[in-house]
């Protein structure tokens, strides 16, 4: 970059130290998002409905986009006799002065929240629980144990006190997926499986830590079990059921 733009060393430096690169999410991760933001404003439809109205309103943004809406885009578009609460939901002055002091706040804290939601990439984990229709404080919890038991382990790691012996750790681990598969199958006709099989693996862990833990590498702590089971999730050994129909 000095090179091309014929600029100093240090300016170009001290520029690119304050470029950040973020991966773009995966075409995937934009449908599964956008299918659970249309759950939410249609609790009542069910996964089909919903799947066939995502298809819909993609084919019709794109024939729109193509200028290929046809001479009756309109009528396509208006709904007549809004009812009242709909018609208070519409977007008018007020609503854009609110969203306009909001975004010009010192924090942005508006502007941060949409664009690291639009722009954050997904684990294997988050995908498969949006997958699951879970909701955000389930995912936030199943990261944050993931966390906890990643640190636990690399602290014992560090202290050297974790086994060599690898077939400790793929012990521990397919006993773990044993016990999620059997409630994966337990939880699988359920509105919202992922809560419900993220909560039933966490009784179960709760209650027979010591079981499943038999070194113990975790200390025979669910909460850190809980997260090794993430884990095991991340890497595409398990997923957290998919919802067939809407969320109540």
């Amino acid at each position: 970059m000095t090179a091309h733009l014929k600029a100093d060393v240090k300016e170009v430096s001290a520029f690119l130290g304050l470029v950040r690169i973020r991966e773009l999410p995966r075409r995937e991760d934009i449908e599964l998002r956008n299918t659970a933001f249309l759950h939410e404003l249609g609790p009542s439809l069910t996964g089909a409905e919903i799947t066939g109205l995502y298809t819909e309103l993609v084919r019709r943004t794109r024939e729109a986009m193509q200028g290929r809406l046809g001479p009756r885009w309109a009528e396509q578009l208006a709904v007549h006799d809004l009812p009242t609460k709909l018609l208070r939901k519409r977007i008018g002055p007020s609503t854009v002065a609110d969203l306009q002091q909001r975004l010009l706040r010192p924090d942005h804290v508006l502007l941060t929240d949409v664009s690291q939601r639009l722009s954050g990439v997904e684990t294997a984990l988050v995908r498969k629980l949006r997958r699951g229709a879970a909701t955000d404080d389930v995912i936030q919890e199943a990261q944050m144990v993931r966390a906890h038991a990643d640190i636990h382990r690399m602290k014992q790691q560090s202290l050297g006190t974790w086994p060599a012996d690898p077939a400790i750790e793929a012990d521990l681990d397919e006993r773990l997926l044993l016990v999620a598969r059997r409630t994966i199958r337990s939880h699988a006709t359920d509105p919202r499986p992922a809560n419900a099989i993220f909560d039933g693996l966490q009784t179960t862990l709760e209650t027979s830590a010591a079981t499943h833990d038999r070194w113990p590498l975790y200390a025979r702590d669910s909460v850190l079990l809980m997260g090794r089971a993430c884990a095991i999730s991340d890497e595409c050994r398990f997923d957290w059921g998919t919802a067939h129909e809407s969320p109540a």
